[in-house]
């Protein structure tokens, strides 16, 4: 036996090594793997249980075990010992074994895939975004992902991305992110496989950091529709039509996206309570100008479909970054569309001046909850009002891409 150096644990050949300094302390190199053990008596009885694995120029955080926190790991059970305190065994399971943060992914789609139930219609995109987030520490070890690690993916997704023309920060990247992770996290600390869901105790940052208001003038509209026909390609086009019927039907990006046509009856577009992030049915009666955003279909094929047969449109990031350069429009977001509908609807004005589209009824159109005491009593749907409403704004908006002189075909 030989005494163990700090410097050596990576290449110490075959064998058993005691510590000179903590009593029963021993390292071994086995064919494969290298473990750290303590050998002590307690009640009469021997035990040698073991402390942890040592890897070899493992990353920080993976779980591997040095020579300075295995002495600390031994100490603190012989202090147990000496006081008379009896020590808890437990099982100690080898970095390379453990549940990695991409397989505890791995097994939360194979559960909700199984079980088919609420939220997996917006599954493929949820596990698409907490994957590309979390790519640096898919292979860590699901318990080995700390709040700091959670911070830094979180913040790096608030920075978004340069640009040619400037910056353009993702703030709202940032809190999807964590939305899609939280009932993963909340999944796994269920099963054991975590201690705890870090979202729970996680700030989000995009509405701290950027409150947007941005709202596209009607120069904006009009170049970004033109560039949306001047997109190459089955699924750039695909992307191109989802713009066009976001501004039309002001709602959620992902709700659109993944809209199948049989969603769509008598031209009304009814979402059940999985179908959106507000959890309550909707129901729309769409106008012309969106209905011929959604070409067609086969009841069960997604109106906006991805580059598989069955799959939803994804690479928003990428297809975005095209309209951008053709259209000369930079620094705007997806939810901006929403947020320019919404305004255009509310600044429309009778001959008088007044509201056209009441408050409400725009609210409706959003699907948001009546705030208030109000929200204990009213409960109408306001479905003839909403329909009247994207009426008037389509027509409006026609009027807009006519005067930008966008032709008649590319408006319908």
């Amino acid at each position: 036996m030989s005494k163990i150096v700090a410097a050596a644990l990576a290449t110490l050949p075959k064998g058993e090594y005691t510590d000179h300094i903590v009593p029963g302390l021993t390292f071994t190199v086995g064919a494969r793997r290298r473990s750290w053990s303590l050998r002590y008596r307690a009640g009469g009885k021997q035990f040698k249980p073991v402390l942890g694995h040592f890897i070899p120029n493992a990353p920080e955080g993976s779980g591997s075990i040095g020579l300075a926190d295995a002495r600390e790991a031994a100490r603190a059970i012989l202090s147990r010992i000496e006081a008379g305190v009896p020590v808890a065994e437990e099982k100690v399971i080898h970095p390379k074994d453990a549940l990695t943060l991409g397989r505890l992914f791995d097994e939360y789609e194979k559960m909700k895939r199984s079980k088919g139930d609420k939220g997996i219609k917006s599954l493929d995109e949820a596990l698409r975004t907490v994957r590309r987030c979390c790519a640096d520490y898919l292979d860590l070890p699901a318990k080995a992902f700390s709040k700091a690690d959670l911070k830094a993916v979180r913040d790096k997704a608030a920075k978004g991305v340069r640009k040619r023309k400037g910056k353009v920060g993702s703030p709202q990247m940032a809190d999807r992110f964590m939305d899609y992770l939280s009932p993963i996290l909340n999944w796994a600390a269920k099963e054991d496989h975590i201690e705890m869901n870090l979202v729970a105790v996680t700030h989000k940052v995009g509405p701290g950091l950027v409150k947007r208001k941005r709202v596209l003038t009607e120069d904006e509209i009009g170049a970004i529709w033109a560039a949306t026909f001047k997109l190459e390609g089955k699924e750039a086009l695909a992307y191109g039509r989802l713009v066009r019927f976001l501004l039309v039907v002001a709602q959620r990006k992902m709700e659109a996206a993944l809209l199948k046509h049989g969603d769509i009856i008598d031209g009304r577009w009814k979402q059940g309570e999985d179908d959106n992030k507000s959890a309550r049915e909707h129901t729309l009666r769409l106008p012309q100008l969106a209905l011929d955003q959604l070409g067609s279909g086969a009841a069960d094929e997604f109106c906006f479909p991805g580059r598989l047969k069955g799959r939803p449109l994804g690479g928003f990031g990428k297809f975005k970054a095209e309209l951008d350069e053709l259209s000369g429009v930079y620094g705007w977001v997806h939810h901006d569309l929403r947020r320019t509908a919404t305004t255009s609807m509310q600044n429309m004005t009778d001959a008088d001046e007044m509201p056209l589209i009441h408050r409400d009824v725009i609210s409706a159109i959003m699907n948001h909850a009546v705030e208030g005491a109000d929200g204990h009593y009213l409960h109408g749907t306001m479905n003839k009002a909403k329909s009247r409403a994207l009426e008037l704004w389509a027509g409006e908006l026609g009027k807009i891409l006519k005067n930008k002189s966008a032709t008649v075909s590319n408006i319908r």
